[in-house]
């Protein structure tokens, strides 16, 4: 009868290890967006499962209560009269009769730490980690119960607990509660699982990068902007416009900086069918003017409220910088678009048969540093430069021409064609051979041709 009684009291003390476990593992794997949404629905016990997770060091102080109590009854208790019983197993034994009281205890011992250590520990450990949060809303409302039976000690565990964090300068960290990184992880995981496919996960890290550009990585730089002039012919404009493509154009008077406005071909084509003389005067809409420091994201608010969807970028001296178009901001987003208002562009990147690079110098530098995956490119923070030209052309350190090269951490940085003083192609390759340049080249170590 008391090996009957003793045995179930194990099992009690196994299971009831097994629940402080499992909610142990529930509310510190469960996710506080989770429980919020649970408690929008209105779901039992989800409020206190959500004021729990804000608060560990009350819940976390109960369970390791309630284990250790489990500990101190299992130690007590400890299998003796199992053992006792099993010792007459051993005595029939010669060889080892001397020794079955200790022989018979190690046993009982074994066993019930094998069975603490699989159902008291690892499967409802296991459980807890595949249900975090339905478990957690289950557990919450027993642990604020036992933490009020065991408030005193559980109030000067958690006392002890903060007290021996501070000596160590451990304090809890002030990061939000979910990051950026956060969530491009859950994509990931979401992607290998097939929750999201590749495509969605590619948009969604667009957008975030997105939000953290200045529009002057984006814009099509001043050499670039095709513009009307007010006091060049019709024929001279219209010229132009057959040569470039564009579907809207600065107009300025006398020269870029003087912008007036921005004229549609749609606009320009209708007055031409109507019969009328062809005016520029008459089509002008009025253009939005922005600082060149400005994010895409603040750009993409504006142009909400734009008459026209391009823009014209002014740097502090009051000259126009570039301009840049909603397409500009849409293709940051989800990519190359193809048109029927812009030829071709040939892309950014082109991978080399040999393993190296053909990057166009008006890569952002941004794209260049995640390509050659570099934490930092040097001067990148200082706002020196914001494309793979600028970048090359302050490592060298003057304006280059072909054959220009430098050595970076093992990579090497080639000008390959120059656009009158900008530099327009660039070849990086990775120095794989010894012979080829010295990969250890520190990094204001340069060689130019």
């Amino acid at each position: 009868m008391a090996v009957t009684i003793e045995i179930l009291i194990i099992i009690l003390l196994i299971i009831l290890n097994g629940l402080f476990s499992m909610a142990e593992f529930a509310l510190v794997s469960a996710r506080r967006i989770r429980l919020q949404q649970m408690l929008d629905r209105g779901e039992k016990g989800a409020d206190i499962a959500l004021s729990l997770s804000e608060d560990p060091n009350t819940f976390l102080s109960t369970i390791q209560i309630g284990i250790t109590l489990v500990g101190i009854l299992a130690g007590a208790f400890g299998g003796a009269a199992i053992a006792k019983e099993l010792e007459g197993t051993f005595t029939v034994i010669p060889e080892i009769a001397p020794y079955a009281g200790i022989i018979s205890l190690f046993v009982v011992v074994l066993i019930i730490t094998y069975f603490t250590l699989v159902f008291g520990e690892i499967i409802p450990k296991r459980i807890g980690l595949v249900y975090p949060e339905q478990i957690a809303v289950k557990a919450a409302g027993s642990i604020v119960i036992i933490s009020r039976i065991f408030g005193p000690i559980n109030k000067m565990a958690s006392l002890t607990t903060d007290a021996v964090l501070w000596l160590f300068n451990s304090h809890a960290p002030q990061d939000p509660v979910v990051t950026e990184e956060d969530i491009t992880s859950l994509l990931e995981e979401g992607t290998q699982a097939g929750v999201f496919n590749e495509a969605e996960q590619e948009l969604v890290q667009s957008a975030f990068k997105f939000g953290d550009r200045e529009v002057t990585t984006l814009m099509a730089p001043r050499p670039d902007v095709v513009f009307l002039d007010l006091e060049d012919s019709f024929e001279e404009n219209k010229e132009k416009i057959l040569t470039s493509g564009h579907t809207r154009y600065p107009v300025c008077r006398g020269g870029l900086d003087s912008v007036i406005g921005v004229v549609s071909v749609r606009d320009l084509w209708s007055q031409m069918t109507a019969g009328e003389k062809p005016d520029l005067t008459l089509l002008i809409q009025e253009a939005l003017v922005i600082p060149e420091h400005i994010t895409a994201l603040r750009l993409l608010e504006l142009f909400r409220t734009a008459t026209t969807p391009l823009a014209v970028i002014m740097d502090e001296y009051g000259s126009v910088a570039g301009i840049i178009t909603l397409h500009d901001l849409l293709e940051a987003i989800v990519g190359d678009l193809s048109t029927v208002d812009e030829p071709d562009e040939e892309p950014g990147i082109i991978e080399r048969e040999d393993g190296s690079w053909f990057i166009d110098g008006m890569l952002p530098a941004e794209e260049l540093r995640l390509l050659l995956e570099l934490e930092i490119l040097p001067g990148e923070n200082e706002g020196v430069y914001r494309t793979a030209a600028g970048f090359v052309m302050s490592e060298l350190g003057k304006i280059p021409i072909p054959g220009d090269h430098f050595v970076l951490n093992g990579i090497r940085f080639e000008v390959a064609d120059m656009d009158k003083r900008r530099i327009d192609k660039i070849i990086v390759s990775k120095i794989r051979h010894r012979g080829d340049e010295n990969p250890d080249e520190k990094t204001d170590n340069h060689t130019t041709s």
